[in-house]
């Protein structure tokens, strides 16, 4: 028996929390590997915000487009403002997988941790991790960029309550 650890996990696919279909820590550890292939090195506080961009499928949908702009976040935001209505909700359920997923790529060697995230070896997103961990890896430059800006105004405009 194999088991996709990329697939939706147990909640409901029409449940009202949309973009939990996709909160696990593998879909969190892809999301930050894609991210970090990017960027080389990215602090925590930034890191967090990854998770709830990729498990929204609209979201990850228009970033993954071959035609869409890199785009700051306060660009992305009023641009495409129905993306980021629940923000804060997918934030707060997606603080537990990206620590565990933090932790496990951090253990695994993937990742070295000083105060940032280091990449220090590709996790290799190919076609046999499946389609969504494909369209995460194909919006991992917009994910990047809209991660660009300072954490204090990542967090003022994603309007994410701590």
């Amino acid at each position: 028996m194999t088991i996709d650890v990329f697939s939706p996990n147990t909640v409901a696919v029409n449940s009202p929390d949309e973009g939990t279909t996709y909160n696990n820590f593998a879909i969190s550890a892809v999301g930050i590997m894609a991210v970090l292939e990017e960027v080389i090195e990215i602090s925590v506080v930034k890191s967090l915000v990854i998770m709830p961009l990729i498990m929204h499928d609209a979201t990850v949908r228009f970033l993954a487009k071959h035609n869409t702009r890199d785009r700051g976040v306060a660009a992305l935001v009023s641009v495409r403002p129905e993306l980021f209505l629940n923000f804060n909700s997918r934030f707060l359920s997606g603080l537990t997988p990206t620590l565990n997923a933090i932790q496990f790529l951090i253990e695994a060697g993937y990742v070295r941790f000083d105060g940032k995230l280091h990449l220090q070896k590709s996790l290799g997103i190919s076609e046999s991790m499946g389609a969504r961990a494909n369209r995460i890896k194909k919006a991992a430059g917009n994910i990047a960029a809209v991660l660009a800006t300072s954490e204090e105004e990542l967090y003022l405009n994603l309007r994410i309550e701590l």
